[in-house]
This record gives C-alpha cells, structure tokens and sequence, in this order.
C-alpha cells in the first residue's frame, strides 16, 4: 500500500541548472511541456486514499511551482484529508509573494513544508541556479514564512559557494527558516565544467560493481508520478527513463514500460541483478545519506 506519492506536477521550469538532466550539453531529457492534468491528479490520490500519509511535489524534471494548477491540487488534496503531509520542492524564483503567502495559508499541517533550493547568497546562487533571481527567491520565501509556512533551505555546495555556508545559514535563520542543509552533489561522475568545480576532491564510484540496495521505495512504500500521470517506482527511475545524456548507462529500464517498471525493479533486486539506477541511486555503498555535510534544525 503506497504511502507516500512523489508527483512531478509539470515538466516547466524556469531554471537553467547545468547539471540537471535536460538541460545539460544541451541533450537532456525528452521531455513535452506540460502539466499533469487535475483529473489524472485526482485519479492517483483518490486510488490510495486509504493508506496515503503523504504527498510530495518534487521536482526532477520540472518546477513543481510552474504548474498552473499547483495551489488547486494541494486545496482539494487538503479538503478531502486536511491531516494528509504535503511538501514541495522549488527554486523559488517562480509566482510573487502573494502566491506563496497563498501557499502558505493551505500548508497548515505542522509537518507540510517547502524546500528551497538556494545554493549560495546574491553573488553566487545563478552560477549554478541559472536563470532565477536571488532577490525574488528572498522576496517569496519571506512571504511564506511570514504567512505562517515552515520552510527548508537546501543548499548545493560547490568551490564557488562553499565560504558562504554559514552566511547562508545565518541568514536561513534570521528569516524564519526551520531547516538547513548543505550537500555536495553527486553527479561529478557524470558531468564536467569549467566554471563550476565540487568543493572537494570527488571520489569516483563504480556503480556496476554494486549490487546490495537499500530501496528508497521499498523503505518509503512510495511511489512516483510523472507530468504524463505515468507510474514509476521512485523519482531516480522516472528521471533516468527520459534521460539522454546518460541514456548508455540506462538502457536496461528503457527495455520496460513504466507500468511494467512498477514489478520488474523488485523482481532484479530479488534476483540480486538490479537495474543501474538503483545501484547508482540506492547501492549501500553509495549512502546517499554521506552527501548532506549538515542538517540542521533552527526552530
């Protein structure tokens, strides 16, 4: 029984990250842009009604606040199971502070909340956030906060902005924030610029060789929704399904359809063979958990 719903609620976005799969080398993901319709939305939620404890609006192909139907989705999703977790993941240089204090006023659950993702102060966040505007981030994550909303600033640390961790955090503090987080990302194995370097020395993982997961889905009970209201079992599958730049690595699950994804990934974990992307996701060597270099609580 699913309990959490991870919906990518539209491919939009207004960002240009470099290391994000459809934007970079200019060979990305094969994605339309589009939303998830309010219909399809319904549909998946009102299947799980029972069992479901949280929803998640993430944001692996797109920008979860670029849906025109966002505030819609979360105020039904709210009226019909005010207890029910929801969260969001975004730039937050998308709608104006009277959107989010709207946001705000529909995240009442002591436990909902919004990530984001802000990787630096004014002088650094667009070497790797392309395209937003710090001010408008600081602007509507403000506004949200001051409406009553718990927020989460997590910050992707790179050479460029590793100084600022603490300035960042400060001031994540002095706003309102809930959380901080820095992390380093993973994804060095796969990409390489000049003018954006990791903040350490990288260590180079191979992912072929691993074969012991701990399945983030299975662990979660979660499943993850596409902008086309297609199922997969996790956000890192649903991702690498459209995913070009790396599609060598991946042509094992393009083998499947997405439904037939949903029982074929445990049948390769059960068979000790398990695709790529899990192992490159969930191998126990790889722990994921090791990225996150703080978490920390403010209020």
């Amino acid at each position: 029984m699913t309990k959490i719903l991870h919906f990518e609620p539209t491919s939009r976005c207004n960002a240009a990250c470099p290391m994000c799969a459809r934007n970079v080398n200019g060979d990305g993901c094969i994605v339309s842009l589009s939303d998830l319709s309010f219909d399809k939305f319904q549909a998946h939620v009102t299947s799980r009604l029972v069992s479901l404890d949280k929803v998640f609006f993430c944001g692996s192909l797109g920008d979860p606040c670029a849906d025109k139907d966002l505030l819609k989705k979360i105020a039904w999703v709210k009226g019909i199971r005010p207890n029910i977790v929801v969260g969001i993941n975004t730039n937050g240089s998308i709608r104006n502070p009277a959107w989010w204090t709207e946001c705000a006023k529909l995240l009442t659950n002591i436990y909902d909340y919004v990530v984001f993702s802000i990787d630096g102060l004014a002088d650094t966040n667009h070497i790797y956030r392309v395209g937003v505007q710090f001010d408008k981030i600081i602007q509507n994550a403000q506004a949200y906060i001051d409406a009553g909303g718990s927020a989460h600033w997590d910050m992707l640390v790179f050479d460029h902005n590793k100084h600022q961790i603490e300035d960042c955090k400060q001031l994540a503090d002095s706003m309102g924030f809930t959380w901080f987080r820095s992390k380093e990302t993973d994804r060095w194995d796969q990409f390489t610029f000049e003018h954006i370097k990791p903040a350490n020395e990288h260590n180079y993982i191979d992912y072929t060789a691993i074969y012991s997961i701990e399945c983030e889905r299975n662990i979660e009970t979660s499943t993850y929704i596409d902008y086309l209201g297609q199922e997969f079992p996790c956000c890192h599958m649903g991702e690498m399904y459209y995913n070009e730049t790396q599609k060598h690595n991946h042509t094992d699950i393009k083998e499947f359809t997405p439904k037939e994804l949903m029982t074929e990934y445990q049948t390769r974990l059960d068979n000790n063979n398990p695709f790529y992307v899990c192992k490159r996701s969930c191998g126990k060597t790889v722990n994921k958990r090791s990225q996150w270099k703080q978490e920390i609580q403010l209020r």
